[in-house]
């Protein structure tokens, strides 16, 4: 089933909007990713109406700005895995080759410039939301920005299946993806498979001491270990081959699934994680609408928002109610739960309560009144501010806030 949402303005010219005031920092990130002794989060500041910019400055890894608390977790988790490791690798090799010198290059006296420019931060995507009167629930979904054209990480090695192997063998080791669109990654994941291939076997082997990671895991982690172990362990053709098969038995129908699986702009990371968690929740109808709403990613800031409604479906699934069906709803995919609950998972930073929010959920109240939802429950990554709460409960939702972090 699909649904597309008509637009109402019932309330529009009374309604008591946010006016884009600050937000504590502390309010939309846990503090082990806002600050530790390799790196803080210096600042945050609106990119748009639902989605903010976070700076984080490493003494390691430099200064970087990127769009979304999912990315801003990546990018945190990924400047202090580099510091220490790179930092290690510095001591144990006292002695470079010249190439990799130019590919580990020394900064001052501690870590090395490998992770100084981390360019893919999701920042230069440009553009507003759109404010036309006729919105529905298919643009609220939306993100501003622009198509990245961008060379695909896992295009890097490609040719190389003993590199691409060693590459693989490294990012498990760290935990790492091996697929991810920062540089920094790829430059020392590169470096260090050109090390093994050079003789240096324990290139990359290295301990590595990260707090507990913030966010829940769905059934206990294993789902999680799932998507890493088939990401490091399959090709990129046997890895699409799995995803088509779990999508499959899924229930998604072919030609949906093979367009999923040839999307360019969501790595295999991606794209094998949406499939775990499609696969998790066996038993729900129409789980393609997850898949669906994947297609349209643009660039890593979308395709991270992708993973993560099919996370907090899965995990709602997990540890709430089971659900029944989803619903494909546009950018985004509605559920309804075994209880007849209303489902709306929202990856934004911030739940705002804009013109086009009172449309939409003023919309969305009518669908749940003539399906004869028993309840309407929001799931959000980020949080509401008073108003939109204030607004959500008259409407009959319930906002939970910080879904995916641990409490």
């Amino acid at each position: 089933m699909t649904i597309v949402l008509a637009s109402t303005d019932a309330g529009a010219q009374t309604e008591n909007y946010d006016d884009g005031e600050p937000i504590a920092l502390d309010q939309l990130i846990p503090e082990s990713l806002i600050s530790s002794g390799q790196h803080r989060v210096t600042a945050v500041r609106r990119f748009s109406e639902h989605f903010m910019t976070f700076d984080i400055e490493s003494e390691a890894a430099g200064d970087q700005s990127v769009v979304s608390i999912p990315l801003a977790a990546v990018r945190v988790q990924e400047a202090l895995t580099l510091s220490q490791a790179i930092n290690q690798f510095r001591q144990e090799n006292q002695r470079f080759t010249k190439e990799e010198r130019g590919q580990i290059s020394v900064r001052g006296d501690s870590a090395a410039d490998i992770v100084a420019s981390p360019l893919s931060t999701g920042a230069e995507v440009v553009g507003q939301f759109g404010r036309n009167v006729g919105r529905t629930l298919e643009e609220f979904g939306e993100f501003p920005g622009r198509r990245d054209n961008q060379t695909r990480p896992y295009e890097v090695d490609a040719g190389d299946p003993i590199l691409a192997s060693y590459r693989r063998s490294v990012a498990g080791q760290l935990n790492l993806d091996v697929y991810s669109t920062n540089p920094s990654v790829q430059r020392f994941l590169s470096a260090m498979a050109r090390a093994r291939e050079g003789g240096n076997t324990r290139a990359g082997i290295t301990t590595v001491s990260i707090s507990r990671q913030p966010e829940v895991s769905v059934a206990g982690g294993q789902v999680q270990e799932r998507i890493r172990s088939s990401v490091l362990n399959e090709e990129l053709g046997a890895l699409f081959e799995r995803n088509r098969k779990l999508l499959d038995q899924a229930g998604v129908a072919t030609e949906l699934a093979e367009r999923f699986v040839e999307q360019p702009l969501l790595s295999p990371t991606h794209k094998s994680a949406i499939t775990e968690y499609v696969a998790f929740m066996e038993g729900v109808g129409n789980r393609g609408a997850l898949v669906e709403a994947a297609l349209d990613a643009r660039n890593e800031v979308e395709a991270l928002s992708k993973v993560q409604v099919a996370r907090m479906y899965a995990y709602y699934h997990s540890e709430f109610t089971p659900l029944r069906e989803l619903v494909a709803a546009g950018h985004l995919a509605l559920a309804i739960n075994r209880d007849d609950a209303l489902l709306v998972a929202l990856p934004f930073d911030v739940l705002a309560w804009t013109p086009q929010s009172d449309r939409v959920f003023s919309a969305l109240a009518e669908f749940a009144e003539e399906k004869g939802a028993t309840s309407r429950v929001v799931l959000l990554t980020g949080i509401v501010t008073e108003r939109a709460d204030a607004a959500l409960e008259e409407r009959g939702f319930r906002a939970f806030q910080r879904f995916l972090f641990r409490r």
